[in-house]
């Protein structure tokens, strides 16, 4: 009778396998969760906080009436896959938030001209739309570098296919903890918190550029959206923002 292949021995060479193979597992697990742990521990770059930008307008003069009317700064809250800008205007007259969840793909646009509070709510797929309504636009990764608001950043330039608008410098940086901050604007394509770039809001082109970075704690209503606001189609807003661009043309 051949013994090596008894229930015994059977059962002795599993015991003997889960003996030797059970301490590569919990090995290769503690590795994993080790590594884990170190890359959040040596990650010293800030994940919470608040930027602020000072906001400029190229192509109107500091003595337009205009200029004197539009908002002169911006605020960036930001938390985990979560952001709120928000500027305002005329003495607090116009303001204008964007609430953007990635996790959940959401994108709340609210804004409040004297008492008229509305809001547009977006999808995924209503993202991906106003993104396809942008001008089109090649990014030209660069080498050079600068320091903005205490933060190292790089360059990139921004072409657009239509030749009448002029190309953009932008800079951003990766110091900042963030997984594709862009991901619902025109710059989706960079990966890295932009710290100086321009869009165009209202008809009218904005330059930001950081002036200040803060590591603290967001308050929670900050990054929820308001309640209270009238929910409308984007066709509507649309109609809206111009009659703003009006209001402002002075």
């Amino acid at each position: 009778m051949n013994k090596g292949n008894s229930p015994k021995s059977k059962s002795a060479q599993i015991i003997l396998s889960i003996v030797w193979v059970a301490p590569l597992i919990i090995m290769s697990l503690l590795i994993v969760a080790c590594n884990k742990i170190s890359n959040n521990v040596f990650d010293t770059r800030i994940s919470e906080g608040v930027i602020e930008y000072r906001v400029s307008f190229p192509e109107l003069s500091d003595e337009s009436i205009t200029a004197t009317l539009l908002p002169e700064t911006m605020t960036y809250s930001f938390k985990d896959d979560e952001f709120a800008s928000f500027f305002e205007a005329a003495g607090g007259v116009f303001k204008n938030k964007i609430i953007a969840d990635r996790k959940n793909k959401r994108v709340d646009h609210e804004l409040k001209v004297f008492r008229k509070q509305i809001k547009v709510l977006m999808n995924e797929t209503d993202v991906l739309q106003m993104l396809a309504d942008y001008p089109k636009m090649t990014i030209i990764k660069t080498s050079d570098t600068d320091s903005i608001a205490g933060f190292p950043c790089k360059k990139a330039l921004v072409v657009f296919e239509e030749i009448d608008i002029p190309e953009i410098e932008v800079y951003y940086t990766q110091e900042i903890n963030m997984d594709k901050p862009n991901w619902c604007t025109q710059y989706h394509e960079i990966d890295g918190v932009l710290m100086a770039y321009e869009i165009e809001e209202f008809g009218i082109r904005m330059r930001l550029e950081a002036t200040s970075v803060e590591s603290s704690q967001v308050a929670p209503d900050i990054l929820e959206p308001n309640t209270e606001y009238q929910t409308i189609s984007k066709e509507e807003m649309d109609v809206e923002l111009s009659q703003l661009v009006e209001t402002f043309e002075l």
